[in-house]
């Protein structure tokens, strides 16, 4: 199984009144891409809930049955819109893709 995490810390401009900016976009294009990449296990979109200095805002956990499922993750359309939607708001982004037995 590939594990893929991806975690953002958004930019204080797409946290308005402490509310992320297109949350409710960003959870809907996540559901869809649950339904349409083969090989893909599970897709969970994390909001933080804890109000501390080190904390990031926003964590994407997926598994995928292989690396392959991966790619084909990256490179649909949905994901790109994904991408295109968090990229603007991102202040810092960090990925950690790994495999488990």
């Amino acid at each position: 199984m590939i594990r893929h995490v991806v975690i953002w810390r958004l930019k204080e401009d797409a946290k308005p009144a402490g509310q992320i900016k297109d949350i409710d976009l960003i959870r809907h294009i996540v559901a869809a891409l649950r339904d349409v990449i083969p090989g893909l296990l599970r897709l969970d979109i994390g909001i933080n809930q804890v109000a501390i200095p080190d904390a990031a805002d926003l964590l994407l956990y997926s598994e995928f049955e292989s690396w392959q499922s991966l790619r084909d993750y990256e490179d649909h359309p949905l994901h790109s819109n994904l991408r295109a939607l968090i990229g603007p708001l991102r202040a810092e982004r960090r990925v950690v893709d790994y495999e488990t037995s």
